[in-house]
């Protein structure tokens, strides 16, 4: 399973993209919402999007949508350290921060499965 991860903390981010490789993920990364919709263009195809809500340049429910519109099906876990309005797509799925690795990783596996 390929998995976009959107976070602009490098602790943060780090950490996931450590995590889900560990746990056999295959994953890319960027640090900012603009990057994601620039990687968007770029043709890259991925299975999941890990993504914080707040990030420079687009939020994270603008990266999630557009990401959406190109793959209908894909799966989309927000991850954020802030309350705030909710617009998450379709079948997303909100984790606040700070989250276990062992969460993100069942969310994800779960997806794999179906």
């Amino acid at each position: 399973m390929k998995v976009l991860v959107v976070e602009d903390d490098p602790f943060v981010r780090e950490m996931a993209v450590a995590g889900l490789e560990d746990a056999g993920f295959e994953v890319s990364e960027v640090a900012s919402g603009s990057q994601a919709l620039e990687l968007l263009h770029t043709g890259i195809a991925v299975d999941a999007l890990l993504t914080d809500i707040r990030l420079p340049g687009a939020d994270g429910w603008t990266v999630a949508k557009a990401y959406r519109e190109r793959f209908p099906h894909l799966s989309v876990l927000y991850v954020t350290g802030y309350a705030e309005r909710m617009m998450p797509v379709p079948g997303g799925i909100i984790l606040s921060k700070p989250y276990r690795m062992a969460q993100v990783i069942g969310v994800l596996g779960t997806w794999a499965t179906l």
